[in-house]
């Protein structure tokens, strides 16, 4: 068995991107830690309710917990960075937000944790960071740097089969950025399929993985498009989950 480090860039983006993946991992023995760079502060407030950043921040992580738990994740961390908010946002170059970090500094803090857990894989964002919000590209820049500095030789980099999306109805990160044309092939969404090195299918987690999404409910309430989706076409959208592998094979190739 096992040791993957996962890196997230918010609350709740573990459960849409790499939530099966977590869960079958932690099924089959590996030890799966979770560490979230920021703590989403710029994110929606719980429904009716009105909150200061830090207070969304604390729910958040509050979420985060609670998925985590559901997920078997045996270890989360926070890294400590502000939310960024959306390209263009001033709080991109904010003081403390993770998209104006020191690089070396912000890959230091993940290298500790991969040393100390002795990690097998690390599991970061893909060049674009999937949809190209700062955070999630800071996550690929984060991460590997952090793997070569622990000396971690297998990354895998989360992300989305634009081609798949294509055929499937609405994904929670076309709202995100109101893509209109995700999937399609002119899509600057994820990757082509044929750069895809992993498609795990997770159906067989399904109910677990909605089960962690449903717990980030200030960010995915019971009433967004993904939770209303009859179960065969949740499991259409959700129910794969896609990796670029760098280095050797790991545990994600084994599922």
């Amino acid at each position: 068995m096992g040791t993957v480090v996962f890196l997230h860039a918010h609350p709740d983006d573990e459960a849409i991107f790499t939530g099966g993946t977590m869960a079958l991992l932690a099924a089959a023995g590996h030890r799966v830690v979770h560490v979230v760079a920021t703590g989403g502060e710029l994110g929606l407030a719980p429904p009716g309710l009105d909150m200061a950043a830090t207070e969304v921040g604390r729910h958040r992580r509050e979420e985060t917990e609670a998925a985590a738990e559901i997920l078997g994740i045996g270890r989360l961390e926070w890294l400590g960075f502000a939310d960024s908010g959306m390209a263009g946002d001033p709080a991109n170059h904010a003081p403390g937000s993770f998209w104006a970090a020191d690089l070396e500094e912000a890959a230091e803090r993940l290298a500790l944790i991969l040393r100390e857990e002795s990690a097998d894989a690390l599991v970061a964002y893909d060049d674009v960071g999937i949809y190209h919000h700062p955070d999630h590209v800071q996550v690929h820049r984060v991460g590997h740097r952090a793997a070569t500095l622990a000396g971690v030789g297998t990354v895998y980099d989360a992300t989305v089969d634009r081609e798949h999306l294509h055929f499937v109805e609405t994904h929670l990160v076309e709202e995100a950025i109101l893509a209109g044309d995700l999937g399609l092939a002119r899509s600057h969404i994820g990757a082509p399929s044929v750069l895809i090195d992993r498609v795990v299918d997770v159906r067989e987690v399904l109910a677990v993985k909605r089960a962690a999404m449903a717990a980030h409910a200030s960010q995915i309430p019971e009433t967004t498009s993904a939770l209303r989706l009859p179960t065969h076409h949740f499991a259409d959208v959700y129910g794969w989950e896609w990796y670029v592998r760098h280095g050797p094979p790991g545990p994600i190739d084994h599922l």
